[in-house]
C-alpha cells in the first residue's frame, strides 16, 4: 500500500452554505470552513481505516497479518523477520488510530531493512538511559509504526524469573530519536 494523498473539495455551494452559517452563528466563514473541513477530513480517514485490508504486504520484508487492537485502532504484525546483516529476529506492528493516516510502508521497509544503524541507535539510547549493567540485559526489540514516520521500539528486560519485563521504550520520528522511557518504573 503506497502512501495516499487526502484531497477535499470546497465547492461553491459548501462555501455559499459556510458562508450562511458564519452569518446566522456570528463566526468568521474562516472558521466556519475549518470545522467543516476538520469534520470531513476525521470522516475521510475513518473509511479509510475502515477500507484496509487484513493483510498488508511490506515489499522486501513481508506480510504483516491483522491482529486485535484497542477500540478505535488497527493493528497487523509480522514476527520473525531477520533483517540483513543482523542476527535479531524482529517483531513488528503497524497500528493505525481513527482519524489518523496509515504510515507510509515503503518507509517501513527502508526502516526495517537498515535495523542494525537503526537498532545500535535504539540499544545506544536504552544503554544511556539505563546504564551498562541494565542494558546489556536487553532482549529482542519490538517495532511499532503509526502514522506519518513516528514508530518506536521497545528493548525488552526479563525480570528475576525469566519471563518477559518492561524494558525500555524508544521514541523515533524517521531516525531520529525523539524520547526514551524506562517502562520498568510504571
Amino acid at each position: 500500500m503506497s502512501r495516499r494523498d487526502l484531497r477535499i473539495s470546497l465547492d461553491d455551494a459548501t462555501w455559499r452554505g459556510l458562508h450562511a452559517l458564519a452569518e446566522i452563528y456570528h463566526a468568521t466563514p474562516e472558521r466556519m470552513v475549518r470545522s467543516w473541513a476538520e469534520s470531513e477530513v476525521a470522516t475521510r480517514l475513518g473509511q479509510l481505516l475502515a477500507g484496509m485490508p487484513a493483510e498488508l504486504v511490506v515489499p522486501s520484508v513481508g506480510t504483516f497479518v491483522e491482529v486485535p487492537a484497542p477500540a478505535e485502532h488497527r493493528c497487523w504484525t509480522i514476527g520473525g523477520y531477520r533483517p540483513p546483516g543482523t542476527e535479531e529476529s524482529l517483531t513488528t506492528s503497524v497500528m493505525v488510530a481513527s482519524g489518523e493516516l496509515p504510515p507510509d510502508l515503503s518507509f517501513v521497509a527502508r526502516t526495517m531493512r537498515r535495523w542494525s544503524e537503526h537498532g545500535a541507535l535504539a540499544r545506544g539510547t536504552a544503554v544511556a538511559r539505563l546504564g551498562p549493567a541494565d542494558g546489556a540485559a536487553l532482549g529482542d526489540p519490538e517495532l511499532t509504526f503509526r502514522s506519518g514516520r513516528r514508530w518506536t521500539v521497545r528493548l525488552v528486560r526479563p525480570d528475576a524469573s525469566g519471563r518477559t519485563g518492561r524494558g525500555v521504550l524508544v521514541e523515533f520520528d524517521g531516525a531520529k530519536v525523539t524520547g526514551v522511557e524506562d517502562l520498568t518504573s510504571r
